[in-house]
């Protein structure tokens, strides 16, 4: 007899035997045992989770001469011909053959026809996605009101190309990826039972590149099998074409700091090695995921399928970058792996992403750098930045005015700033031009003194109330009920042209500071003349 390869030899024959889906299996036992039966299902799922070794439990289930049982016998004429892929009661059809409606009308036919030796005519169509509109529609009818003794099974990878009128005439069972953990429990079970020698470590690495799938994991392991007596972890690598998490490590490391002559270096090395780029690609994306939720986190319980190497590895590159440039990398790389994955030189493609990423080495928190700014302006009596809040756009230019001495609040000024509030007042009664006037004013306390400066356009107004200056004196006297002087003053600010400013400005600390921080330049000067300052 011929060499059985794993995955058929290892197909689980009873529902006890199916590994990772008990829900569907729950569902399935309950309406068998309660004759609840539905007329058409659909099984929904990734490739090798078990959608097909499903249906074909439920046809031993329901046909079984013991049946309809949970527990098939697995030994009676039935059973034997729907394992053997020989029953007449169980016809399986590829959809991705029968796709016209012509295959659907003979079906249709046959339909009409009792069962041969079992209870029930069970067909299971297999990829049904891959089915024409023509023949989904010929289907509906058979599908609402079939025979009372056909069931349906529709098998699909891809249950959004299903048309809705089919989708809702049927009992929909969505399947899910096997766990890790789980599908290390069964190739470790089938190993020692086929007296295959391999290492934990080895079975671990076929687990995670099955990506879910009990199939692929078993044929990983019939390929490897063939590959040597002695399966260990280097093995499986060449095999399979993995990375090293060494040098996974070390490329990430590189991008973090900016060593973009390292990146070349590595990617070449990698290259002559006959490496794959694209699974390094999509390795480096899975481990830079894991440095991330790590980074998060601070646990492994929600990784668990990391090794201790990669634990390793991965708390040394998280000590030397921060969460937020961990999901820059990864953000940009998930957006490159299409890019690289689908590239006629993937070499190229993943060295300029690499490259790319490589300038964020420098990367900072606006908040920090804020924070920085902030402190060199305390101790900086030059014209300072004001840089916008979180509340603010980032794009937005940065503000340089004049330094201000906070206010002299002592009790005389405050009570100086209340007689003058008041004397305004009275103005806006009497003469409500004037009161504007005086509100364009900057307004300066003394002994006894209110000093009244005018800066460049206000000062057309001086005129108008120098000739006021007798009603405002009387006025404030007879609030204050004592007299106080008032003086005028006209400053006339000194209007530096761009290229002065520009000059200025890049001589100022804080700055040279901002720019050093946010990599940037000036770009333009603009005249800020509400304030007599300037906006860079």
């Amino acid at each position: 007899m011929s060499y059985l390869v794993l995955a058929r030899k290892w197909r689980p024959q009873t529902f006890e035997e199916l590994i990772g889906q008990e829900s569907i299996c729950k569902i399935l036992k309950n309406a068998i045992s309660q004759n609840k039966l539905s007329h058409a299902y659909i099984f929904s799922g990734p490739r090798g989770v078990g959608k097909t070794t499903t249906a074909r439990i439920l046809s031993k289930s329901l046909n079984c001469l013991e049946g309809p049982t949970i527990n098939p016998c697995g030994i009676c004429h039935s059973c034997m011909a729907v394992t053997q892929g020989s029953s007449v009661d169980v016809i399986e059809i590829d959809g991705a053959s029968n796709t016209g409606v012509e295959n659907i009308r003979d079906l249709r036919e046959r339909l009409k026809y009792a069962p041969s030796f079992g209870k029930y005519k069970i067909y299971i169509i297999d990829e049904v996605h891959m089915l024409s509109i023509s023949a989904f529609n010929a289907l509906l009818k058979t599908l609402e009101e079939p025979p009372s003794h056909v069931i349906f099974v529709l098998a699909t990878t891809e249950p959004r190309k299903i048309p809705p009128t089919v989708l809702s005439r049927c009992q929909h069972l969505s399947f899910k990826r096997i766990s890790h953990n789980k599908i290390k429990e069964r190739l470790d079970f089938i190993s020692k039972s086929e007296s295959i020698n391999i290492t934990p470590s080895a079975i671990d690495l076929i687990a995670r590149a099955a990506d879910g799938s009990m199939r692929d994991a078993l044929t990983i392991l019939d390929q490897v099998n063939s590959f040597s007596d002695v399966i260990d972890e280097t093995e499986v690598r060449d095999l399979l074409g993995l990375t090293e998490i060494e040098i996974l490590s070390n490329l990430l490391l590189l991008t973090i700091e900016g060593d973009r002559k390292g990146i070349v270096k590595s990617i070449s090395n990698l290259t002559n090695a006959g490496v794959d780029l694209r699974a390094v690609t999509r390795e480096l994306l899975l481990f830079l995921r894991k440095s991330l939720i790590l980074k998060i986190t601070q646990s492994t319980e929600d990784i668990s399928e990391i090794t201790e190497a990669e634990l390793k590895e991965i708390t040394k590159i998280n000590e030397r970058t921060s969460e937020e440039h961990l999901v820059l990398l990864f953000s940009e790389l998930l957006k490159a792996e299409p890019y690289i994955r689908n590239a006629y030189f993937p070499r190229v493609a993943l060295e300029i992403t690499l490259i790319k990423l490589s300038l964020l080495s420098h990367f900072q928190l606006i908040d920090n750098a804020i924070e920085s700014i902030k402190r060199l302006q305390d101790f900086n009596k030059e014209p300072s930045i004001v840089l916008p809040t979180k509340k603010d756009s980032l794009a937005g230019p940065l503000k340089v005015s004049e330094h201000k001495e906070p206010p002299n609040m002592e009790d005389k000024d405050i009570k100086l700033q209340e007689i003058w509030q008041k004397t305004i007042e009275k103005i806006e009664i009497e003469n409500p031009p004037l009161a504007c006037k005086l509100k364009d004013c900057t307004v300066t306390y003394g002994e006894n003194k209110i000093t009244l400066t005018f800066k460049d356009g206000h000062s057309i107004h001086i005129e108008s109330v120098r000739n006021n200056l007798e009603m405002i004196n009387n006025m404030i006297s007879t609030v204050a009920n004592k007299d106080i002087s008032i003086e005028i003053e006209n400053i006339h600010t000194k209007q530096l042209n761009k290229s002065e400013v520009k000059e200025k400005a890049l001589k100022n600390p804080v700055i040279q500071e901002a720019l050093k921080l946010f990599n940037g330049k000036i770009l333009e000067i603009i005249p800020n003349n509400k304030n007599g300052g300037i906006d860079v």
